[in-house]
């Protein structure tokens, strides 16, 4: 385990968006971040983030994987686990196979986003006040919530476990900076946790680094069919520089089909060269997108907002293009058109933050 005075991060997360979210907060607060998708990324990033693709894979598939990557990460001095803030995926499992894998003694599992209406009370994890599994993901035809209490989730394996409530933030951030110890334990939580941990961990807030705009077409994809992603887009049907392309908003009978098309169309705009830009709503969707791309390796610049962070990717080619995820069920209405105005206008954006 790495032991000197500047801690390395470890992120794993069981899909990409959640990879990414994890690293954003500490970017922000001037660490340098490198994402790889089912690889090691470059080592000399401060926070090192894998997306282990698991959240889709069979449980043995998803076991197997987190195991592997887990040990790969072991020595860096924080190890931080994400889950999905409202219990989605292999949950129990893949805390296990990465509780063994990382060397970790204890575990503190918090999974609230109290910033995007995810909150834990009395051990129990809600959306807008609704226990999870009660929730529109509990019933979710790919990846439904199945349980709301925490306990439930913790594999009787780990013997040493904190749990922790949170309404807020603020109350997130007192809990994780009081707890002793931190390169003994496994950090498992959702973005509520990686904005508490950076804030802990990462240096004296600093102006996120900036970035150069783009003045080509922004190509933005939602294949979330979560309504809070499809009134976003609603937002952008007359924006200048964007090109929209848009699921349906009811799941299809064959929602990989959907997937699949709405990828294949989505890189073949790309590789015309007019957009110099993607945002993606939906996970699964990006990571379609990236593997009809080639792209297995990106570095995290900022977060455009918490829970959507910003990349910076290279083609084939050589020629870099930005890019920008985030998670289908949460945000404002405008949050993809703000998205929009700030990677075409980086310049304001930039002075704007760094005032």
């Amino acid at each position: 385990m790495n032991t000197n005075h500047a801690p390395t991060i470890a992120i794993l997360a069981d899909d990409l968006t959640s990879a990414a979210d994890g690293a954003g907060p500490f970017v922000d607060r001037g660490l340098a971040a490198a994402l790889g998708r089912r690889k090691l990324p470059d080592p000399a990033a401060a926070v090192a983030a894998i997306d282990s693709g698991s959240r889709s894979a069979t449980p043995a598939q998803a076991r197997e994987a987190v195991a592997r990557w887990s040990a790969g990460l072991s020595r860096r001095s924080i190890f931080y686990k994400t889950v999905d803030s409202t219990l989605r995926g292999h949950v129990a499992l893949e805390l296990e196979a990465c509780f063994k894998a990382s060397g970790r003694t204890s575990l503190v599992f918090a999974p609230a986003f109290p910033g995007a209406g995810r909150t834990t009370v009395n051990g129990i994890q809600l959306v807008d006040g609704v226990p999870v599994a009660e929730s529109a993901y509990g019933r979710d035809p790919v990846h439904p919530a199945r349980h709301s209490t925490l306990a439930e989730l913790v594999p009787p394996c780990i013997e040493d476990v904190t749990m922790l409530d949170a309404r807020t933030q603020d109350e997130l951030d007192a809990q994780v900076a009081a707890i002793p110890d931190p390169e003994s334990r496994l950090w498992v939580g959702s973005p509520g946790m990686a904005l508490a941990l950076a804030r802990r961990f990462g240096p004296a807030a600093a102006a996120p680094a900036a970035f150069d705009g783009v003045d080509t077409e922004v190509l933005v994809v939602v294949g979330s069919a979560n309504p809070c992603s499809h009134r976003q887009a609603d937002q952008l049907n007359a924006a200048a520089g964007v090109t929209l392309l848009r699921g349906p908003a009811a799941r299809a009978g064959d929602p990989a089909a959907v997937l699949r098309r709405i990828a294949q169309e989505a890189a073949r705009i790309f590789r015309q060269g007019r957009c110099g830009a993607l945002i993606v709503t939906g996970g699964d969707t990006m990571e379609a997108v990236l593997d009809l791309l080639d792209i297995h390796e990106f570095d995290i610049l900022r977060e455009l907002e918490p829970g959507f962070p910003l990349g910076r990717a290279r083609l084939g080619d050589g020629c870099s293009f930005l890019l920008a995820m985030k998670a289908g069920g949460f945000g404002a209405e405008d949050a993809l058109a703000r998205a929009v105005a700030r990677i075409r206008g980086a310049a304001q954006f930039n002075a704007k933050e760094t005032q």
